[in-house]
């Protein structure tokens, strides 16, 4: 079912597209001029409007362009009469979807409402796909350890239930992967799944990534916008690194966990959402409540049930199986020679001690995938920084004289070397290794991003 606007000055007109309308199943808001259109427009969302081209005080073409101000993606289309054919074409021409010439057939109607609605779900899909593409993907939780089958058991018992959910982990264990699992064994697999870092957005951007806002809201809000919850209703919105999300901002989302509804930034209308609520931190937000920087009512009301992820050193069963993975998957994507793993490689990649996980994982299967020569991954495509320690101890890169690569290549693989130190040290708190290497977050999460230590 779909929300029409329907502009038309001729009442016999209205009653009759109304009714016809409705008959296919759609919801009619039917006004006879535009002013009244678009005073509806800031009040409620519509999928597609059909409007009368010759109207007193405003004519369709001025409505138009109204609306293609405020909502420059809504399929409009114009009822005309023959003598105003060529008037209507230059509407399309402007970016109108199409245009229907009185007396009109109501199986056209009915067939152009259609393509319209369809155009529009198309573009609404395709920007949905868009943002959870450049989320990153191509990952999949794999394993075969205890903790991994528990887990697995886990998302499969509550996966179904529309609760919300508290994901914990460190950095890099794959916490959206789990999100996408329980996404996939709901109910609403066939709803949208949202995600969002709360750590990359201020609070003033992230409110109105997640609420939407009215035009006019602040400075820039040209049009309205709606939010991801508005994307995610009827699906699963996932909320990763929770406990970045400021003390202002936390209030409006326990609104929305206990009533379900919420208003666009600027906006005075209350919105219905069913979006399930998957939250995720690598964070303790216990100690965090304590320190009084989270919110203890909102943290019950997201921590219905827990679901944690083991580190990847504590599953060092598992590292085979996911490299072979990944190697795999890279071989193919990079048209590399390379088809298996060596057993002195292997045993390196089981000694390591993982600081950054499956991500980390991820990362040097790609590294050594680019530079292998052989059929085999062999133990020098692997960084440098890898071969020299393991779990146990060993030399750091800076205390091993190797002149078989230049200076900013060591320089390089000792600043990494550091990073994965202080991120281990911190528990893979962002702010805390900041402070340890002396740098600023935002250096950090560059460097992070660079060695392959960030969780897509």
């Amino acid at each position: 079912m779909a929300h029409i606007l329907l502009v038309d000055d001729e009442k016999n007109y209205r009653i009759i597209l109304t009714r016809l309308l409705e008959a296919a199943g759609h919801r009619v808001s039917a006004v006879e001029n535009p002013f009244a259109a678009l005073e509806l427009l800031q009040r409620e969302d519509v999928a597609l409007i059909l409007s009368d081209l010759r109207m007193p005080k405003m004519d369709g073409m001025e409505f138009f362009q109204a609306v293609r101000e405020q909502h420059e993606q809504l399929p409009f289309i114009i009822l005309t009469a023959f003598a105003t054919v060529e008037t209507a074409l230059q509407a399309i021409k402007s970016g109108a979807f199409d245009y229907l010439t009185k007396p009109f057939k109501n199986e056209e109607i009915l067939v152009v409402v259609e393509k319209a609605l369809d155009y529009s779900r198309l573009r609404t899909e395709n920007d949905l796909l868009r943002r959870q593409l450049e989320l990153g993907a191509g990952r999949e939780l794999l394993g075969s350890s205890p903790a991994i089958r528990a887990l697995l058991d886990h998302i499969a018992r509550v996966g179904p239930a529309p609760t919300s959910i508290l994901i914990c982990g460190e950095s890099g264990t794959g916490k959206e992967l789990v999100a996408r699992a329980l996404h996939r064994a709901s109910a609403r697999r066939q709803g949208a799944l949202i995600s969002v870092n709360c750590a990359v957005f201020s609070e003033t951007l992230l409110e109105s990534e997640l609420f939407g806002h009215e035009r006019g809201a602040f400075t820039g809000a040209t049009e309205r916008k709606r939010g991801l919850l508005e994307m995610a209703d009827g699906g699963t919105l996932f909320l990763d690194e929770i406990g970045e999300m400021s003390l202002g901002l936390q209030p409006k989302l326990l609104r929305l966990l206990q009533e379900k509804r919420f208003r666009r930034v600027g906006g005075n209308a209350e919105i219905a959402c069913d979006a399930r609520i998957v939250a995720a931190t690598n964070r303790n937000l216990q100690e965090m409540i304590a320190a009084g920087s989270f919110r203890e009512d909102l943290y019950y009301r997201l921590n219905v049930v827990t679901l944690t992820l083991p580190p990847l050193r504590e599953r060092a069963e598992d590292i085979a199986l996911l490299a072979l993975h990944f190697l795999t998957f890279y071989a193919r994507k990079l048209g590399r020679p390379v088809q298996g793993i060596a057993a002195e490689t292997l045993q390196l990649l089981q000694r390591y001690d993982w600081p950054g996980n499956v991500r980390e994982l991820q990362n040097i299967i790609e590294r050594g995938v680019l530079f292998s020569r052989a059929a085999e991954l062999l133990p020098e495509d692997l960084p440098l920084s890898l071969r020299e320690t393991d779990s146990g101890g060993g030399a750091s890169p800076w205390q091993t004289a190797d002149f078989s690569r230049s200076l900013p290549e060591r320089l390089e693989e000792i600043e990494a070397d550091l990073v994965r130190q202080a991120m281990v040290k911190a528990r893979g708190v962002q702010a805390a290794a900041a402070r340890l290497l002396g740098i600023s977050r935002s250096n950090l999460q560059y460097k992070l991003k660079k060695f392959g230590l960030m969780e897509s």
